[in-house]
């Protein structure tokens, strides 16, 4: 049991007993019980008890008490404080795990978190904590009693705080995926009925994770704006029951409910009847053959409290197992009636599960691009080592619509210094980079062709034009030359050429705005002229063939890391170009080097 607690021969280290002293200080604070070992959590654990010099609110008393749990490495090590089991509070909070009771233990679990930056209760600066033996234990017990002072102000959040979902009880495996932004809310504020069906497919049959497909709204399919990945999914298929509801279902302060007594409680007071809302979409189901599997509740939430909703969140749970009852014919309504009721009793819990919003402009948040280039189609001539280190990055910070064009296959000698791995080995590069560019993001569509540039212009001499930016990554100057042709022609696009130099000291980037008018091969050759020439001159000797701009034999030794690092400083030129960019402009990367050959930095320099 948790609760094992073992008076062993040794006693709290005198880091901690000096710590504990120093508790006395404060005003509210009192000692319950010192500290004690627990065997099974590894940790020394004291009780104390706050008391405030209050109005008692309607969910925090007057004296509360908690466990105080550290390591023995203190001041190392976590400290976590939780509420008693018998003293403690019983809610749940803002800024708190989901507070359950257990009959294993004496304390809850609903740990209060005390390292925050943001709110009202002395985290409006940033507090950082102490880290002394004299400091630390107190600085997180004095933050306990602030953020109960807060918890029974109601003042835990405020306006302007980034609003957060609320902890829920342990979940089932399944995962839930839907994809929402500020467009979808838009569609759903427009929509004229609060519930109905969707379908949802298996992501891998190695997890019990799903994604919806399309929600049926009054009988017409709103499909979810996955990528190619996952619309080419043929795994199992799911169907569930949403609902959109007014706001977001908890008791209050912020307490997920755990039966369905305190769903329909919720429920009701935004005038949704539960267990109608099963019945009648149970039946639209059945009508098609179908059963459902889960059950959503939509409701708006704003990225800041106080501001508008922009966006749908979802909570879902298992539809519940319907049990045989006898006495029916099997097509008759009132079969499906009773046994929902039956299902859904008040002292029933519900079986929560996982949801998640895959939508692109979420899962690359703590990283994009300063300009959202996501709905501009990009081509890439050259699956090789640059290109397709290049290519990604592109597509993790935002890149949506890809297509890959190249004819070589990928071989063993590639895996040095490219991002596909030996599963890729065989295929074409074209496909195996756009495969694995389709994984990166659910939203990505790549395509390939398995051709060279010359081949695919004879299909469609204008097919340079469906792109708004076309990479050059061959190092060719016949394909340099294939593309110049065409923008002498009057074809209109971005054009970017990513090649590296001798040993990957350097990388060169050239980039020609779509409103530039002069002669690529011309403008090119001229401005990487000299550069060519510092590279031949590195090479003189050596044995490794250079086949053209930054395409050497596959023997030659350009490493990976060098490769990621010119990469992903170019990749700050090519955004800038993108954003700023009036006129042709080759930017050259190089590595530095001290006198005794040591590494000391990157050179930028513009032609």
């Amino acid at each position: 049991m948790l609760n094992q607690d073992v008076l062993h021969n040794l006693e709290a280290s005198d880091e901690l007993r000096i710590a504990r002293r120093q508790l006395e200080k404060i005003d509210g604070y009192s000692l319950v019980q010192d500290f004690l070992w627990n065997e099974v959590l590894r940790k020394w654990y004291l009780v104390f008890k706050i008391s405030l010099n209050l109005p008692e609110s309607e969910f925090v008393t007057r004296e509360t008490e908690w466990y105080l749990f550290a390591d023995d490495e203190y001041p190392g090590g976590d400290i976590s404080i939780l509420p008693s089991n018998e003293n403690g509070i019983s809610s749940t909070f803002q800024h708190q795990e989901y507070n359950l009771r257990s009959d294993k233990l004496d304390w809850k679990s609903g740990k209060i978190c005390l390292t925050e930056t943001q709110g009202s209760w002395g985290r409006k600066q940033y507090l950082k904590e102490p880290r002394s033996v004299n400091l630390r234990l107190k600085w997180h017990v004095e933050r306990c009693l602030q953020w109960i002072i807060a918890a029974s102000n109601n003042t835990l959040t405020e306006v302007d705080d980034p609003f957060e979902l609320p902890p829920f009880p342990p979940r089932s495996n399944v995962h839930l995926v839907f994809d929402e932004d500020e467009a979808s809310f838009n569609n759903w504020n427009s929509v004229n009925t609060n519930s109905g069906t969707f379908e949802a497919v298996r992501f891998s049959r190695s997890v019990d994770l799903f994604l919806i497909r399309h929600f049926t709204v009054n009988s017409c399919q709103f499909k979810l704006p996955w990528g190619t990945r996952i619309t080419s999914l043929e795994q199992e298929v799911r169907y569930g029951i949403w609902c959109l509801i007014d706001d977001i279902p908890v008791l209050s302060p912020w307490k997920i409910p755990t039966s369905f007594a305190e769903l329909k409680t919720i429920l009701q007071k935004q005038n949704v009847d539960l267990s109608r809302l099963l019945y009648d979409e149970c039946q639209t189901l059945r009508k098609e053959g179908r059963i459902p599997s889960f059950v959503l509740l939509g409701f708006p939430v704003a990225k800041k409290i106080g501001e508008k909703p922009s966006l749908i969140h979802w909570f879902g749970f298992n539809f519940p197992k319907l049990p045989v009852v006898n006495g029916f014919r099997p097509d008759c309504p009132e079969l499906i009636n009773t046994q929902i009721k039956i299902a859904s009793q008040n002292n029933k819990n519900i079986k929560w599960i996982c949801t998640e919003n895959w939508n692109t402009k979420q899962l690359n948040s703590r990283g994009r691009l300063k300009q959202d280039i996501s709905e501009l189609k990009i081509l890439l001539i050259g699956a090789g080592s640059v290109g397709s280190v290049f290519i990604q990055a592109l597509v993790r910070l935002g890149v949506l619509n890809v297509e890959v064009l190249d004819m070589d296959i990928v071989q063993a000698g590639n895996m040095s210094r490219h991002i596909l791995t030996l599963n890729s080995i065989g295929l074409k590069k074209a496909e195996a980079l756009s495969n694995h560019l389709n994984g990166i993001f659910p939203a990505v569509k790549s395509t390939f062709e398995n051709a060279t540039l010359k081949e695919v212009l004879q299909k469609n001499k204008n097919y340079l034009t469906t792109f708004d930016i076309v990479i050059d990554a061959t190092g060719s100057d016949d394909v340099l030359k294939q593309i110049g042709d065409k923008l002498d022609d009057g074809q209109k696009f971005f054009f970017v050429s990513v090649s590296t130099g001798y040993l990957a000291d350097s990388f060169y980037l050239y980039t020609r705005p779509v409103n530039e008018n002069n002669r690529l091969l011309d403008d090119f050759n001229t401005k990487i002229e000299k550069w060519l020439m510092i590279d031949s001159q590195k090479s003189s000797g050596d044995e490794e063939i250079i086949e053209g701009v930054g395409c050497w034999h596959p023997l030659f030794p350009a490493r990976i890391d060098d490769i990621q690092m010119l990469t992903g400083a170019a990749i700050k030129f090519f955004e800038k170009q993108i954003i700023q960019g009036k006129q042709a402009k080759l930017t050259v990367i190089s590595k530095i080097y001290d006198d005794h050959g040591n590494f000391t930095g990157l050179n930028m320099s513009d032609e």
